[in-house]
């Protein structure tokens, strides 16, 4: 039994650590952009699932004025990131129309993979943000974007594929 427990820490301990977050485990230091400082000190936090932190990292960097034109599009990352956070609730509030908007505000700025999360948060029946009309909408341009991709995500086009099909279940 005791050899038991022992082998059971043993190979369990890698799994229950924690990703150092710091910027020089995470191959920064603190003359890196404070862009790429908060991206991916955010995206650590992430993995380690200390959400509440990944959030206060990202939004920092959405706030951010003058990001020098190779970082602009960390931020628009964030703004899907948190447009994630925010509709599931991870790190901060729970807020899907928040979560909308940040999206929104992402596809405008070019994100694709946010087209795909307006998809979902439209045409799930179970979420307070099902839209019939909307879900058409973005779940066809998300369709359109993972189609054009040269490797696409398949779990998220099977997904987009799914709630077409649903929706066109619903015109019946």
């Amino acid at each position: 039994m005791r050899a038991v427990l022992i082998i059971l820490l043993i190979f369990s301990t890698p799994v229950l650590s924690k990703e150092a977050c710091d910027l020089g485990s995470i191959g920064l230091d603190q003359d890196s952009p404070l862009a790429e400082q908060l991206f991916y000190t955010g995206t650590c936090h992430f993995r380690n699932k200390d959400y509440d932190r990944s959030v206060e990292n990202w939004s920092k960097l959405t706030s951010l004025e003058n990001v020098a034109p190779e970082y602009e599009e960390l931020q628009i990352d964030v703004l899907n990131n948190l447009g994630y956070m925010k509709f599931f609730g991870y790190g901060t509030e729970k807020d899907q129309w928040a979560a909308i908007e940040y999206w929104k505000q992402a596809i405008l700025m070019g994100h694709e993979e946010a087209e795909y999360h307006l998809c979902h948060a439209y045409a799930d029946h179970n979420e307070p943000t099902y839209t019939l009309a909307r879900a058409r909408k973005h779940c066809k341009k998300a369709l359109l974007i993972y189609n054009g991709m040269e490797k696409p995500d398949l779990e998220i086009l099977d997904d987009i594929k799914f709630y077409l099909a649903r929706l066109d279940g619903a015109n019946s």
